[in-house]
């Protein structure tokens, strides 16, 4: 409701993927409702169903090749990359970079 009733160039989404995901819905989908309004997200991956415990980004179940081809629809600028309790944080941002590396993100 406060994206239908504001100025899409005064007020835009910062949304996390994760969380989009885990809650059962699909990014694609505010994608469309609000095309250009999305210009940053949070990038974290899941390991799916039952619990979604946070991975490393493309080691999880989360499509980024899917979302991330939407990017312009969405109007994404920026993403920032997280894992929020990661066994090693450097290799975990490593590996995350390197898997978004070679989707050319």
């Amino acid at each position: 409701m406060l994206l239908a009733e504001t100025d899409p160039h005064l007020v835009q989404l910062e949304i996390d993927l994760y969380w989009i995901t885990k809650g059962g819905q699909d990014p694609l989908a505010y994608f469309a409702r609000w095309p250009g309004r999305i210009p940053m997200v949070h990038v974290k991956d899941s390991a799916g169903p039952p619990d979604h415990r946070m991975t490393d980004v493309g080691a999880g179940s989360i499509d980024w090749k899917r979302i991330f081809a939407r990017r312009d629809q969405a109007g994404i600028r920026h993403a920032f990359v997280e894992h929020d309790a990661p066994a090693d944080a450097f290799a975990s941002i490593r590996a995350s970079y390197e898997y978004l590396r070679q989707l050319e993100f």
